[in-house]
């Protein structure tokens, strides 16, 4: 359904004023979105947690302790 707004009012430089911020809101739009990762064949959007951008601390794997775990002082 289409929204209808009422501009017959605006002057021209209303107008012109109406278009550049739509025309800058539209772009800022088109620019967040080509940083969104693309949709897998399973319709998830996954994050890339090897991104250097992405902020995710990650945790070692149970495995990883376990076989890690004796060369830092960890006892079985």
């Amino acid at each position: 359904m289409a929204t209808t707004f009422d501009i017959s009012d605006l002057s021209e430089q209303e107008l012109t004023a109406l278009i550049d911020e739509a025309t800058a809101l539209r772009q800022t739009r088109r620019d967040s979105r080509e940083h969104e990762r693309t949709t897998a064949a399973d319709g998830s959007k996954g994050q890339d947690v090897k991104d250097p951008n992405h902020g995710v601390i990650t945790a070692p794997t149970p495995r990883s302790v376990k076989e890690e775990g004796p060369a830092h002082g960890a006892t079985k």
